[in-house]
């Protein structure tokens, strides 16, 4: 499997199973995603971050399309009046953190594989 196609499965497999997980209401789930996707598909550092970080965001994206349009904007204008921050801000940080939480699952994945693979290299991945 090429490193396009292996950026593509772990691009899925976070999507999808952080969407299931962020259904939950815990965002801190969204590090077994990252971590899922970096172990079952092991292309390296730069594939599982990039393919975990734009996961991430596009379950959030997910998870935001199943809230009704109504109660979505309505809850966050309240939050973010009362973070004295705008709703839009509140809408990209929502996103970030998602992404930053799989990315983190993602860099500890592939840590892991790389040890796992070859205990002598101390965890050093070549690209």
């Amino acid at each position: 499997m090429g490193k396009g196609i292996g950026f593509l499965v772990s691009l899925v497999i976070v999507a999808a199973l952080g969407f299931a997980l962020l259904l939950t209401g815990i965002w801190y789930t969204a590090i077994a995603a990252g971590l899922a996707a970096s172990l079952l598909i092991r292309k390296g550092y730069l594939v599982s971050v990039l393919s975990s970080f734009a996961g991430g965001m596009i379950s959030v994206a997910f998870m935001l399309l199943t809230l009704p349009v109504g109660y979505v904007g309505a809850v966050m204008n309240e939050v973010a009046a009362i973070a004295g921050i705008s709703a839009t801000v509140l809408f990209a940080l929502m996103f970030l953190v998602s992404g930053a939480l799989a990315l983190s699952g993602a860099l500890f994945g592939t840590f892991i594989a790389s040890i796992a693979i070859n205990p002598r290299s101390g965890g050093a991945v070549s690209d």
